[in-house]
């Protein structure tokens, strides 16, 4: 029905540095970060629309870091689906996919759909990582891999993205998620209008060029921890 509105929680999760917080900002900010920044909760909202259905996702990204497992489950409940980000360039978060991840998503969301996220798509051809995991005779994590892993784990889909060379494989990570959670076939997804300007909770200035389109909140959220 036109003019319907839904919402829909994504939460991210991954291995410290494997590309998830990256993912978030280009996705809902249209911006790269220019240099790492360690997560503890980060949230994003962004409004799409899909089959004249306007779409809210608020997205969560979490800390990958072990100081925080008590912690990241504050994240969980209610998420309609979960993103498990691994490092393309790190063939070890193959691993903790399997050995984190999987049973954590499972124990706190049992109910969430799972899209297995491989970041860092540009690395897969990088002549210095290529030369770095050559010396431990390894090679980047391969497209069959993540598939066969997808399976493994119970993923919906298993999408590969680069946020720092193309915008589009990224948008197509939140299109699958979307549409998965929506318990609908493969449509199409597409943001409102155009994407120059976003919204923080506070402000955010415009892109210099003027232009103007979908509105998006950002947030930061610091849950306190017990002591």
């Amino acid at each position: 029905m036109e003019g319907q509105s839904s919402r829909c929680k994504i939460v991210v999760v991954g291995d410290s540095e494997c590309g998830n917080t990256a993912l978030l900002q280009v996705f809902a900010k249209d911006a790269y970060p220019g240099s790492y920044v360690p997560t503890l909760f980060e949230n994003y909202t962004a409004s799409f629309e899909i089959d004249k259905r306007c779409i809210e996702l608020n997205m969560w990204d979490t800390s990958g870091s072990s100081y925080y497992d008590t912690v990241r489950p504050l994240a969980y409940p209610e998420s309609d689906a979960v993103l498990i980000c691994l490092d393309i360039s790190r063939p070890e978060t193959l691993d903790s996919v399997l050995k984190k991840w999987q049973g954590e998503t499972q124990e706190f969301c049992p109910n969430a759909k799972v899209v297995l996220v491989g970041c860092k798509l540009d690395m897969r051809t990088d002549l210095a990582t290529l030369r770095e995991l050559s010396k431990q005779r390894l090679i980047p994590v391969t497209h069959e891999q993540g598939t066969v892993l997808a399976k493994q784990v119970g993923a919906v889909s298993y999408v590969e993205c680069s946020s720092r060379s193309s915008e589009r494989s990224v948008r197509d990570v939140f299109h699958v998620t979307t549409v998965a959670s929506l318990g609908g076939g493969h449509r199409q997804l597409r943001r409102t209008d155009s994407r120059r300007v976003l919204q923080r909770s506070t402000q955010l200035a415009g892109r210099p060029d003027g232009g103007m389109g979908t509105k998006a909140r950002y947030t930061r959220i610091e849950p306190r921890v017990a002591t």
